[in-house]
């Protein structure tokens, strides 16, 4: 008898909970939400190990729609599988039972961490940061902006970007906050003209 190759045990595990395989990735949509596990193999050893990524598509799809010289889109929310078992990066080599014990770490650890966000507000704080400081030094500040304007505190997205730019902040996040910024200014306008 042979063993499970890595994606036949993670299919059998997520295809049963609406995952889609793509090679060595499943994704799946729950409603706004896109759920995505990744197979990742090391060029360096050949072991393996699990990433898993989450993005709301609507949020997605206004950022790519606001005007941008470098284009916006949704950084996924992500977390290595090792990291949720125990907080230490894990990668399984040559491992008999390998496939199966990735499997079911996904099964114990990754869907429900997927399963632990399930509205707007949980995307704002679970993902983003929301409530916290240092802003500019976010990767994913644009997305947080735009979520709390999903959620009507417009007011709250502006103020992320009053706090001053840290000399060490990344210029393409600059560029991509400023972007988001200018377009909520717009909105806020459009707000008071309609009021």
């Amino acid at each position: 008898m042979t063993r499970p190759s890595y994606t036949k045990a993670l299919s059998r595990t997520l295809e049963p909970l609406g995952f889609a395989r793509e090679g060595r990735d499943w994704r799946r949509q729950r409603g706004e939400v896109e759920d995505w596990v990744n197979l990742q193999k090391s060029w360096v050893d050949g072991s393996v190990t699990v990433n898993l990524f989450a993005k709301n598509v609507e949020t997605e799809r206004i950022l790519k729609s606001i005007p941008c010289q470098e284009g916006l889109g949704v950084r996924q929310f992500g977390q290595r599988i090792g990291q949720l078992i125990d907080g230490r990066d894990r990668w399984w080599k040559n491992d008999p039972n390998g496939p199966t014990e990735v499997a079911d770490a996904v099964r114990a650890y990754g869907v429900p961490w997927f399963e632990r966000v399930q509205s707007l507000e949980d995307e704002a704080s679970k993902w983003y940061g929301r409530g916290t400081t240092g802003s500019w030094r976010k990767p994913n500040l644009t997305v947080l902006a735009v979520t709390l304007f999903r959620l009507g505190a417009l007011e709250e997205a502006l103020a992320l970007f009053e706090e001053p730019v840290p000399k060490t902040a990344i210029p393409m996040l600059v560029t991509e906050g400023r972007c988001v910024q200018q377009w909520l200014q717009e909105q806020l306008r459009t707000a008071n003209r309609t009021r």
